[in-house]
């Protein structure tokens, strides 16, 4: 795709069936998840985040698959950062108070995941990668920390709550698998036109590939996640948000490894300056994030009614400055 007439026209319809896909798809997953009786953080932090993650999933694929790694990257770094403004932007509109206040401990530990996850990927950026078998080296690292990563939040919620055997029946549950399916199928089908179209954009606009992936990408694929949220804090459920938000920060990490399987060098030897700005800013909107939910834990309310604005404001600073790099 060449020009902007034709590439424009594409991302908007392509995006919209995102869109439309992943609130059906959060919907019917949530059915689903209420049928199991899973706890909502748990929920949240698998089913529910790495349902809304789907349309990252295949973007960044697709991306790789069509020679553009750096909308890929772009869009995995500009999604954390994304969730992130997601999490403060409920937290200004609802209140902070019910957001961060009364969370559980499992809650601070999955969000403490999700950062030295994104300071593991800062790390191994910083000392290089290189091709192992089918993947690569920082691939298979990032995948072995983010499974562990999931079990030692599995493990936390275990300990806060007891497990119960109780599986529902239900009449909607074979139409909310079907439907959860179709939603995801929408996705796939969809999600290599909005690469390719982001791709002609970038060449037709004068934007950088990386610029584009990190705030229009981003911002499309990241929807859901933040359509979930704003259901979510209308039910006053914030475990629901929390494990969301995290959840879907620690498995965008996640997609590294998966798109590495579709190319023959490693993807994080593709990171640019726009990306590693858009990294480490990334990185410390979660820390913010971390830390707005441990004081909120502690009764110290108004240090988190504090860092809540600093994080959108400070989300509008790395998108100036990403887009003003050289």
């Amino acid at each position: 795709m060449e020009t902007l007439t034709i590439s424009v026209p594409v991302f908007i319809i392509s995006s919209v069936v995102v869109v439309i896909a992943g609130v059906f798809l959060a919907k019917y997953g949530d059915e689903i998840a209420e049928q199991t009786g899973w706890g909502t953080l748990w929920v949240g932090t698998i089913l529910i985040s790495v349902a809304t993650s789907f349309p990252e999933i295949v973007t960044n694929i697709s991306a790789v698959i069509i020679g553009s790694p750096e909308i890929a990257l772009g869009t995995v770094f500009g999604a954390n950062a994304k969730n992130i403004l997601t999490l403060a932007g409920i937290g200004a509109i609802f209140g902070v108070s019910g957001l961060f206040s009364n969370q559980d401990k499992q809650t601070q530990v999955l969000a403490a995941v999700a950062v030295l996850l994104g300071l593991l990927t800062l790390f191994l950026t910083l000392i290089g990668d290189l091709r192992v078998a089918s993947s690569s080296f920082s691939g298979i690292v990032l995948a072995v920390a983010y499974v562990l990563g999931m079990k030692v939040v599995f493990s936390s919620i275990q300990k806060a709550e007891k497990q119960e055997d109780n599986l529902k029946e239900n009449a909607s549950g074979r139409s909310s698998w079907i439907g959860f399916l179709a939603a995801s199928v929408a996705i796939i089908c969809s999600a290599p036109f909005l690469a390719s179209s982001a791709e002609g954009i970038a060449g037709s606009s004068g934007l950088s590939a990386s610029f584009v992936g990190v705030l229009l990408v981003a911002f499309v694929t990241t929807l859901p996640e933040a359509t979930v949220a704003v259901a979510a804090a209308l039910r006053r459920s914030p475990g629901l948000i929390i494990g969301n938000i995290f959840g879907s920060c620690a498995f965008n990490l996640f997609i590294i490894p998966i798109s590495d399987l579709f190319d023959d060098k490693p993807l994080l030897l593709n990171v640019n300056s726009e990306h590693m700005l858009t990294l480490i800013g990334s990185v410390i909107l979660m820390s913010a994030g971390y830390f707005a939910l441990v004081f909120g834990a502690r009764g110290q309310l108004n240090i988190s009614r504090l860092i809540n604005p600093l994080m959108i404001f400070f989300y509008i600073g790395l998108m100036y400055a990403v887009y003003n790099i050289k």
